[in-house]
């Protein structure tokens, strides 16, 4: 039965471990920042990552578009995530703004009203960051893990 036991226990060390891991990434990766401009006035908005697990339920509200060819390779609308992305903070003249206002007593998160006043090639470097944080980057760091896993086993 000891032998069962440590096994038991070595397993739940492997997963608190890889757990643990995959955390601590997560905590390293973003923000990134986009720069854009309302009207005459420049500005920096900072795109935060989000948990893998939050960025899919947030991917799932969104369907993607039949027929547009952004959303195709996607599970998901890109331009309404992006417009629905939270934690986006807007930086303006060494101010920050955390793009939350008090409306009717309850605390309303702007920035799904401020996305549309960007210009469109901003929309566009935005939806880029999106993503870029949450679908490439990932992707890339699976590929190449994959790529080494592979060259380890032909090596040996």
């Amino acid at each position: 039965m000891t032998n069962i036991k440590t096994l038991i226990e070595k397993q739940k060390q492997i997963a608190e471990e890889v757990i643990a891991e995959a955390e601590a990434h997560y905590a390293s990766v973003g923000p990134v920042e986009v720069e854009t401009v309302f009207g005459g006035r420049s500005a920096t908005l900072r795109v935060p990552f989000l948990h893998p697990s939050e960025f899919s339920e947030l991917a799932d509200r969104f369907a993607p578009r039949p027929g547009v060819a952004v959303d195709l390779p996607l599970w998901f609308n890109l331009d309404a995530v992006t417009r629905n992305y939270p934690g986006v903070t807007l930086m303006v003249d060494g101010e920050v703004d955390d793009l939350f206002r008090v409306r009717d007593k309850e605390a309303v998160y702007v920035w799904p009203e401020l996305y549309p006043q960007m210009p469109p090639e901003d929309q566009k470097e935005f939806r880029m960051a999106v993503w870029a944080l949450n679908v490439w980057e990932p992707k890339q760091r699976r590929e190449e893990l994959l790529a080494r896993k592979k060259g380890s086993v032909a090596d040996g």
